[in-house]
């Protein structure tokens, strides 16, 4: 098994399900919260971030949804600078103070 190395391995596995701890009622339900308390319109692959870094504990699940919701909205048209600080807004909002 020399080939076979366990970083790549994990790597691989969560590249392939990365919100796989997700129960999928939890998405609708803080697309709708987001909804009703902030007033904004989130859309099921954000919202699945936010999940994410509201449900699992440390500032790591945090960070990393700020990065995905991010990339998400690079590939939607935005500037990084934008997509950064947009992310991170949304991620403060819904979630609550993130510290570094």
């Amino acid at each position: 098994m020399a080939g076979n190395d366990i970083n790549k391995i994990i790597e691989s596995y969560r590249n392939k399900n990365p919100l796989k701890d997700i129960p999928t009622v939890l998405v609708p339900v803080w697309q709708i919260k987001i909804k009703e308390r902030f007033g904004i319109n989130v859309d099921r692959e954000i919202a699945e971030y936010i999940v994410l870094a509201a449900h699992e504990s440390g500032t790591w699940k945090k960070q990393r949804a700020i990065r995905k919701i991010e990339q998400i909205l690079i590939t939607r048209g935005e500037n990084r600078e934008n997509a950064k600080k947009m992310a991170r807004n949304i991620v403060e909002m819904a979630v609550g103070n993130i510290q570094e």
